[in-house]
């Protein structure tokens, strides 16, 4: 996908457009991602270049235990971007996009570190840990 992409935040503080090719979806269900969101992470990715913040005045940045930074609006809480630094690409929140629909599934990853009232994932390649392990299956 290469059209501009809008997004934000639940009160509007933190604004932003994407440019440039968006990766498809890929649901986290880590533990890290679980307690970023209440739930699986599902996120897109972008160039840190194709990333425009519009209004900024709530972002905050936020350090994981792995050294990821990870962004979100300090007023109403949304979970808006996370990041490995020097890296180029910049993973934002997919539930944080208008609209979003154009974007597709790509996988599960850490679908073993699921939590045990979580349905199983459904549709797409599932990676027991990350991208780089081989998938379980595909539905």
């Amino acid at each position: 996908m290469t059209a501009a992409v809008a997004g934000g935040c639940l009160c509007g503080g933190v604004r932003f457009t994407l440019e440039g090719d968006l990766r498809g979806v890929v649901v986290c269900h880590c533990s890290l991602c679980r307690r970023w969101g209440t739930y699986a992470g599902a996120y897109t990715r972008v160039a840190r270049a194709g990333l425009r913040l519009v209004a900024a005045e709530t972002l905050t940045l936020y350090v994981d235990a792995n050294g990821r930074e990870r962004s979100f609006c300090r007023a109403c809480g949304t979970s808006l971007f996370w990041a490995v630094p020097g890296e180029d690409g910049v993973s934002v929140s997919a539930g944080a996009l208008d609209g979003g629909d154009h974007l597709r599934l790509a996988r599960h990853i850490h679908v073993a570190g699921a939590a045990a009232w979580e349905p199983p994932p459904t549709g797409g390649p599932r990676h027991p840990r990350g991208s780089d392990s081989p998938p379980v299956s595909s539905e």
